[in-house]
């Protein structure tokens, strides 16, 4: 019982914990910037691809 205890104070430190909630922001801020980059390396590819079909 006293494990099950610890598990909840855990998660419910985490929710109200500022540097776990500030860890979290700027993990999905630096995943929408690698999805913005993978973005434009897409665009930029299908460019490439299609100047060497006009070649």
């Amino acid at each position: 019982m006293n494990i099950i205890k610890r598990i909840g104070k855990i998660l419910s430190d985490r929710d109200t914990n500022p540097k776990f909630i500030n860890s979290l922001k700027k993990v999905r801020e630096a995943d929408q910037i690698a999805e913005s980059i993978n973005k434009r390396l897409n665009e930029l590819e299908k460019r490439t691809r299609q100047q060497a079909v006009n070649l």
